[in-house]
């Protein structure tokens, strides 16, 4: 297959009808997106590529109002939209557009069911490209117009070798009994709402060195990080470009200084930092509480049947010798077990899990939850090749073409 690094920017309605021609009459669609959250705190979807037919399209919803026009490219069952990090580009495409999806597949799914040693885009060009993908405007502004040729090519190449991948892992997946696992996972993506996410966007968990704080000055971080969150909720700016993890820190750990404060952040949000900073906290923050996990909040009987449910996970993760990120996460298992489904419909009607995943994991997990021996209902799981094994088997590989090399 001939990959096409160059590039039709679709800027206009008139360029897009143009486009539609050749993308009606496709039969594979590799798609990608280029979102603002880098620079935003509310992420947009500022460029849409799609490689048809060895031909990359670069739409650009910021010059183009209106895309209705593909909806029906999306929603055409005839036609297979192809993703890498599907669950990423859809949630954004449905909440900026409102799109629905059917026929998709995921290159980064199948990567982890085939147990590859990365599941990255960089990596499955590498591995079956032999090409270095550049990774210079990983981190560029793709709100400024217009955008610059290196962006442009840059976007073009996440999806030129998208279509060659999917069919090489295709046959991979058929030919190992995973073909209608990770089609069940696609539709499941495909098929998932949007909902948009509440609360703070933040988690004090993850503030750099946090455990190296006093509790108290734990207290302090939290509530800088909370007038830092709502400043950049309200001038649409991402977080860390507001003020730094490092003023903040030190911040923190310096004798509060209104003069040093307001030096360090600007007159109106040093003297409200200055006020945070001197203020009296009852509720100093213990490193037990930036260790909580999912499931401390559960009662006695729904704890165990948590208990329960991570053994029957671990179980499974033996049994396929499968990595941890295809399972079911804590958060799902405890929407599980509070809603107690009675059978296979219940569950199915939770919307947690993939169709594949009730019918094949739903007898044992049921099993489990009531506490139940379900060992004898593991027989049918098609095991998966660890990675250790995927990686002695590439190292092979090299090594023996590096002594064919010699030899020659």
């Amino acid at each position: 297959m001939q990959i096409n690094s160059n590039y039709i920017l679709v800027d206009t309605p008139k360029a897009l009808d143009l486009a539609l021609i050749n993308l009606k009459q496709s039969k594979i669609l590799s798609i990608d997106t280029e979102s603002s959250g880098y620079y935003t705190y509310y992420p947009r979807v500022c460029l849409i590529q799609i490689n048809s037919n060895g031909k990359n399209y670069l739409i650009d919803p910021l010059r183009i109002p209106n895309l209705t026009s593909l909806s029906p490219l999306f929603v055409d069952s005839n036609i297979l939209k192809l993703f890498h990090s599907a669950q990423d580009d859809i949630k954004a495409l449905k909440r900026d557009f409102g799109f629905q999806f059917v026929n998709v597949a995921d290159t980064m799914i199948s990567s982890r069911l085939l147990s590859m040693e990365q599941s990255s885009l960089s990596f499955l060009v590498e591995f079956f490209h032999k090409v270095t993908l550049s990774k210079v405007e990983q981190k560029s502004n793709w709100e400024i117009r217009p955008l610059q040729k290196q962006q442009l090519k840059y976007a073009a190449l996440d999806t030129a070798y998208l279509e060659s991948i999917w069919q090489k892992m295709e046959e991979d997946l058929k030919k190992r009994n995973l073909y209608e696992e990770a089609k069940s996972e696609f539709e499941f993506i495909a098929n998932e709402e949007f909902v948009a996410k509440e609360g703070e966007g933040f988690s004090l968990g993850k503030f750099p060195d946090i455990l190296n704080f006093t509790p108290l000055e734990r207290r302090k971080i939290l509530e800088l990080l909370r007038y830092r969150d709502e400043k950049a909720k309200r001038i649409n700016k991402a977080s860390f470009r507001v003020f730094g993890n490092d003023k903040l820190s030190q911040a923190v750990k310096e004798e509060p200084n209104e003069a040093k404060c307001i030096e360090r952040f600007g007159k109106k949000d040093g003297e409200v930092i200055y006020k945070l900073l001197i203020a009296e906290y009852n509720d100093p923050i213990d490193t037990s509480e930036l260790s909580k996990r999912h499931g401390e909040d559960l009662n006695e009987e729904e704890d165990k049947k948590f208990q329960n449910a991570k053994k029957w996970r671990l179980r499974i993760m033996r049994v396929r010798r499968m990595e941890h990120s295809l399972l079911p996460s804590n958060k799902q298992l405890i929407a599980v077990l509070k809603a107690n489904p009675q059978n296979l419909e219940e569950l199915r009607a939770l919307k947690v899990f993939s169709d594949w995943k009730v019918d094949n994991y739903g007898p044992s997990l049921l099993a489990a939850l009531q506490g139940i021996s379900f060992d004898n209902m593991l027989g049918r799981l098609v095991a998966v090749r660890s990675k250790e094994a995927f990686v002695a088997k590439r190292r092979k590989k090299q090594n023996q073409a590096s002594r064919d090399k010699d030899e020659a």
